[in-house]
């Protein structure tokens, strides 16, 4: 297949740590195969770089073929190595795009030892400095005019005293500044897969504090915004290198597993100006390139929206860009390798992204605190829909990860 390319190969790299929400063997990376299948789809040879064979959406028919490498997390430089040895069976240059927190990050880290061999779908190591952290993060906004929470980042212990003395506002939840770190597995039992752990009382804060530093230091304080998921909206976008925002779509929240502080089960499609201002101006401020989701919260108290995070790579719910008419991967190949287009402005409400299995959990949660019933939950997902795993062209990654979950899911 390789001799007769017309396009370059997108190289779309993960490691079995990051993929899915679970460190299993043999889990699913719905980031990467949601950029396989849209690449695939639009005729684009897609090569999968991974360190085994056990991710069923290698199975994807629009994978063309995979590339075993050596583990990210054993070596970096045996990595490294390995991706410039690909020069010699795919001649040419070549698109890698990173398909998880930490290979954008080692794609930083080696930016220009990777740019030797390959063009690279990736925010700068600049750019991802000043972003990295939730600290940084909150800076660029005070910088820019936007909104956020009431947040604390205490150095130590007596800091955490000195604060907790002054707090009123009770319950205070307590994350990671970077978020990624508590889904690595040796991390993932300090909230039990949440993001953040709540704190009721100033004695609770100083022992979760206690417990939590011993694991992660490098911790924030932040206020809880009230209102549930569907308060929270995200700016999904793709600006070139020009900055140039050349298409976005925004998505509201209807369920993530754990309820207020896990990740995305479902969401819908949805205009908001105000979150699209206040996105494109941190963003410009950033002087960001890449593929991004840039997270608020409504504050009814004050009526405005609050900055939670900016992600800097592709998010699990890419796919519902793709569903309501933003194509993001493949707009993004097009700008990297150099082809003419003009930018993306038009996409629909009301389509709906669902990750089937998680999402029925989210939504038993719910119910079994009395706040949503089976029915709610059904009329929630009707509508223009797209599922996370399952494609009515591509069913064998869905069969694969389905007769794993499906037994697990009757048991308990």
């Amino acid at each position: 297949m390789h001799e007769h390319l017309n396009k370059p190969v997108a190289f779309v790299m993960t490691h079995e740590s990051d993929a899915s929400r679970t460190n299993s063997r043999g889990a699913m990376s719905i980031i990467a195969l949601t950029l396989t299948r849209s690449l695939g789809r639009a005729g684009i040879d897609v090569v999968r770089i991974h360190p085994n064979r056990f991710d069923p959406s290698l199975d994807s028919k629009y994978c063309r073929a995979v590339e075993v490498c050596p583990n990210l997390y054993s070596s970096e430089s045996a990595l490294t190595d390995y991706l410039a040895g690909l020069k010699t069976k795919y001649p040419g240059q070549h698109l890698l795009i990173p398909a998880s927190d930490d290979c954008c990050l080692y794609m930083a880290r080696n930016e220009d030892a990777l740019r030797e061999h390959f063009l690279l779908l990736n925010p700068n190591a600049k750019t991802l400095q000043k972003l990295k952290t939730k600290r940084l993060q909150y800076e660029l906004a005070e910088a820019a005019g936007v909104p956020i929470p009431e947040t604390y980042f205490p150095e130590d212990e007596a800091q955490v005293l000195t604060l907790a003395e002054g707090l009123r506002n009770y319950p205070y939840v307590i994350k990671p500044t970077e978020a990624h770190k508590w889904r690595l597995a040796e991390n993932r039992t300090i909230a039990n897969g949440k993001k953040a752990v709540t704190v009721h009382s100033e004695d609770e804060l100083l022992a979760e504090y206690r417990r939590i530093s011993v694991h992660d230091s490098d911790l924030m304080i932040q206020e809880i915004i009230e209102g549930d998921d569907t308060q929270l909206y995200t700016f999904i976008s793709y600006r070139s290198e020009e900055t140039l925002t050349l298409a976005f779509c925004i998505r509201s929240k209807l369920r993530q597993k754990p309820a207020n502080f896990g990740y995305c089960t479902a969401s819908v499609t949805c205009h908001n100006d105000i979150v699209e201002a206040q996105s494109k101006r941190l963003l410009e401020v950033s002087g960001f390139s890449g593929v991004s989701g840039v997270e608020f919260k409504f504050d009814a108290r004050t009526g405005l929206y609050k900055l939670i995070e900016i992600n800097t790579r592709p998010m699990n719910t890419l796919g519902i860009a793709m569903a309501c008419g933003v194509d993001l991967p493949v707009i993004a190949y097009n700008d990297v390798v150099g082809i003419q287009q003009q930018p993306s402005t038009d996409w629909r409400d009301g389509t709906v992204w669902v990750w089937w299995e998680q999402d029925y959990q989210a939504a038993k949660e719910l119910r079994s605190h009395g706040l949503l019933s089976y029915r709610e939950w059904f009329q929630s997902l009707r509508g223009e829909r797209v599922h996370a795993i399952l494609a009515s062209d591509d069913l064998r990654p869905a069969w694969r990860h389905y007769s794993r979950v499906i037994p697990r899911l009757l048991l308990n």
